[in-house]
């Protein structure tokens, strides 16, 4: 059966790809996200949070997962992390509150999500079913089996179906079922993709088609002399890595001119292809032995080959760019520029391992912490403060020892869970009570949403916060600031 390969290239950045490799915080706009992994034994178990490159002892736990197949997607506003287990069944983990669930109980194929909340697959009915957290399921069914799927970050989806000797592609903003955008190409096949850039690429018999995702207009052909076995784009959506099953090189395509540009001569003709995040390297899979080419995306030179399984998690570009290749039992990080070995974890392999950036393990500055406050209220603690204030005179009087007493202490505030609804938060801090105590909730500002806390504190002291926290049974961690 002909194979499809579908890739959709979505607006990151319009410069090309940088000569030096980016910065760690290229890889998430906020700034002070930590770079993060998570590890989960192979067969399923607790999930270990770690902050890399610190390795030796876990920040945060969480509740036992199933086995993980491959991840789909992270939304790192909803602290949100889809995933397929080791049985097909798509899960969702929702960080914040430490609970995982299973999207559906049914089987579902060609399994997609941009935003770790929607996700996409096609029913044994042959039908587009969209889960999203509302547990209110979409539906769309295509005059034939569909051939291609693909999630977008707005929560949109792009359908691909057989009619005749050709491809309907479609648009559609669930729950709308009337397509936005259509468009008809050549006869292809199911789909494989990997989101980034402003184009949708697709695989035919004689190359690559496409159509330029904001309004289906078809691009320009470009053909191959084989059938293409892998797609790797750059973060930037400048240049695609091209893999066929018979050349024994990478051809890499030109984003802006839509031609092929050069070529990346190898030993024998790789079987897949894997970009890093933050765009400083490709990695390049061995078509029969444990190994990968590593190839420098800024100069598009080929540094060497590292010895490694090939699996759905690694090898893997760390956040620093050291590379973790995935041995026989232990995984190894390797330096990018000389593929030296630099550290090893024993015992490794036996764990899924998931690089993310994050700032939601991190503690708070006070200041945003603080509840939201309504007009009535402000003026009535304006007109309060005004009223009660010392005068300059009475201020003048005080001596260095009340100045002392009035500084603000350190403080420690112990968090329960931070959700985007006020309802579930005030759920939540009902079933918890420390101490005849109940949590309270706290509004914070975060961007353009209300994230609201739930807390207890503050505590004068770390351990103190520490034995709430413990006291409680729940999932905690306990930042410095005011509650």
């Amino acid at each position: 059966m002909r194979r499809l390969l579908l890739i959709a290239l979505f607006p990151l950045a319009c410069s090309r790809e940088r000569e030096t490799p980016e910065p760690a915080t290229a890889l998430n706009s906020r700034e002070s996200a930590d770079p993060l992994v998570l590890r989960v034994a192979r067969g399923g178990g607790t999930g270990r949070i770690y902050l890399y490159p610190r390795l030796d002892s876990a920040i945060t736990t969480l509740s036992p997962l199933p086995s993980i197949n491959r991840i789909l997607a992270f939304d790192a506003d909803a602290g949100s992390l889809a995933f397929v287990d080791a049985k097909g069944i798509p899960v969702r983990v929702d960080m914040r509150l430490n609970e995982s669930h299973p999207a559906t109980r049914g089987r579902l194929t060609a399994l997609t999500s941009a935003d770790g909340s929607n996700i996409f697959g096609i029913t044994g009915k042959g039908e587009v079913l969209r889960l999203d957290p509302s547990g209110v399921p979409w539906t769309y069914k295509t005059p034939s089996a569909p051939r291609a799927l693909l999630a977008e970050p707005d929560g949109s989806v792009i359908i691909g179906y057989q009619k005749g000797d050709s491809t309907v592609i479609l648009l559609l903003h669930p729950p709308d079922s009337t397509p936005v955008h259509t468009a008809t190409l050549p006869l292809i096949g199911r789909a494989v993709r990997t989101l980034v850039g402003d184009r949708i690429y697709f695989t035919s018999e004689a190359g690559l088609v496409g159509v330029k995702s904001r309004d289906f207009s078809l691009l320009r052909p470009i053909a191959f002399g084989s059938r293409i076995r892998a797609l790797a784009p750059t973060p930037s959506g400048d240049r695609l890595y091209v893999a066929t099953v018979s050349e024994p090189a990478i051809t890499i395509v030109d984003r802006y001119t839509g031609k092929i540009a050069t070529h990346l001569a190898l030993p024998s003709p790789p079987a897949d292809l894997r970009v890093d995040p933050l765009g400083r390297y490709l990695l390049a899979r061995h078509p029969t032995a444990d190994s990968a080419w590593v190839i420098a995306i800024g100069n598009s030179r080929v540094l060497g080959s590292v010895a490694t399984r090939w699996a759905t998690d690694l090898p893997a570009v760390a956040p620093d760019g050291a590379i973790a290749v995935l041995g026989a039992r232990d995984v190894s990080f390797v330096d990018g520029e000389s593929l030296k070995t630099m550290r090893t974890v024993k015992n490794g392999a036996k764990d899924f391992w998931y690089f993310f950036i994050w700032d939601g393990f991190r503690p708070r500055a006070a200041g945003l912490d603080e509840p939201v406050s309504f007009g009535g209220d402000s003026m009535a603690a304006s007109s309060t403060a005004s009223s009660t204030e010392p005068s300059a005179s009475a201020e003048s009087t005080k001596t260095p020892r009340d100045t002392a007493a009035v500084q603000p202490s350190k403080t420690f505030v112990v968090s329960f869970a931070a959700v985007l609804s006020e309802a579930r938060a005030r759920q939540l801090a009902a079933e918890i009570t420390v101490n005849g105590t109940a949590p309270h909730v706290v509004a914070v500002a975060s961007g353009n949403a209300t994230v609201y806390r739930v807390a207890l504190g503050p505590f004068a002291t770390r351990e103190e916060a520490e034995r709430i926290g413990r006291s409680s049974g729940r999932q905690y961690w306990v930042y410095e600031g005011n509650p």
